[in-house]
């Protein structure tokens, strides 16, 4: 009489058994939140480096260096052929509005505490979700249209509209997250075969070609070393944030890395104190919590919707019983906005 085959027994556990691999969304996590800390990084060297050059000349050495990184990564990547795009309409007017977005926090970056300046500028996913709108024909709900208004209004408070306590200035960063919002908005209309990194080494070209129109204004002069060394670290902080962003969102689900992004206003916290001697007033650390709680809660929104289109798609195929916890029906709905 032929045996059974008996089940394969496990393992032992000890020091020899393997260790389970990272997945993918925990190292899309790690990228992000490892990008967010170049990012801070990138705007202490930089708001350094301009405290002794000019605007236009260390934004100019900045993307010149981030661009041979760049360009390094296209041709390891076999991505030379692709490098027409960078001149492609669309990446072009993506790389126009990078360069004002830039400029323009750059310019606020200068003047004002570097968490200030951080706070209102993440208001840009808010207004991105505005504009997608009008512009994308993409619908809204209440609940995300309450987030926008309320993350709005505390970016507004950090720039403090009292006539007594109001800088022009602080418009600075909110423009600047009104061209980011136009920016992110006009790059859903890039191809998928435009290579990333293609993308940004067209950013890097136009907002070189930009920096070098400030000649006319500017007196440009021979950085100091220490000042062409906050140029390298940024330079390089910038080209590693950028990459570290594109993996984390090409590894992890868009809904779980995008709230370690407001790791930003916690990152110009402690950049602003320990390099600036910074720190935020009550009114300002009451809009820092309105945009980051707006923001995280337009990120929860979605990701909810996105996970009831998904059971509902589930249930009209046939692919199985719902999800644990999930009645029929109404219960797999997707969620109303």
């Amino acid at each position: 009489m032929s045996r059974l085959p008996q089940a394969a027994q496990p393992a032992a556990a000890g020091p020899a058994a393997a260790k389970p691999a990272m997945s993918a969304t925990v190292k899309g996590l790690i990228a992000m939140a490892l990008s967010m800390a170049l990012f801070v990084t990138n705007d202490t060297f930089l708001k350094l480096s301009i405290r002794e050059i000019p605007l236009g000349e260390a934004l100019g050495l900045r993307s010149f260096l981030a661009g041979i990184v760049l360009f390094v990564l296209i041709v390891r990547g076999g991505d030379l052929p692709a490098l027409r795009y960078a001149f492609h309409p669309r990446v072009v007017m993506r790389s126009t509005l990078d360069t004002l977005t830039t400029f323009v926090y750059v310019a606020a970056l200068a003047v004002m505490a570097i968490a200030s300046s951080t706070t209102i500028y993440m208001a840009t996913p808010l207004i991105t979700t505005a504009l997608a709108v009008p512009m994308l024909g993409e619908k809204v709900g209440w609940r995300s249209w309450c987030a926008i208004v309320v993350g709005f209004c505390g970016a507004v408070i950090v720039t403090r509209p009292d006539p007594s306590t109001f800088e022009a200035i602080a418009i600075l960063p909110l423009l600047a997250a009104l061209f980011g919002a136009i920016r992110d908005v006009s790059t859903r209309g890039i191809g998928r075969e435009i290579p990333g990194t293609v993308v940004g080494f067209s950013g890097t070209l136009v907002l070189c070609a930009t920096a070098t129109v400030f000649v006319a204004w500017e007196s440009w002069k021979l950085p100091p070393v220490a000042v062409m060394a906050y140029i390298v670290a940024s330079g390089v902080a910038f080209a590693g944030g950028t990459l570290c962003l594109v993996f984390a969102f090409r590894n992890a689900p868009v809904a779980s890395v995008s709230p370690l992004r407001y790791l930003l206003v916690f990152g110009a916290l402690v950049s602003g104190y320990f390099v600036f001697g910074d720190l935020p007033d009550a009114w300002t650390t009451v809009g820092m919590v309105l945009v980051v709680g707006a923001g995280l809660y337009a990120v929860h929104r979605e990701h909810e919707k996105s996970r009831a289109a998904r059971r509902a798609a589930a249930g009209a195929s046939g692919l199985g019983a719902a999800a644990p916890g999930c009645r029929p029906a109404a219960a797999c709905a997707p969620a109303r906005d």
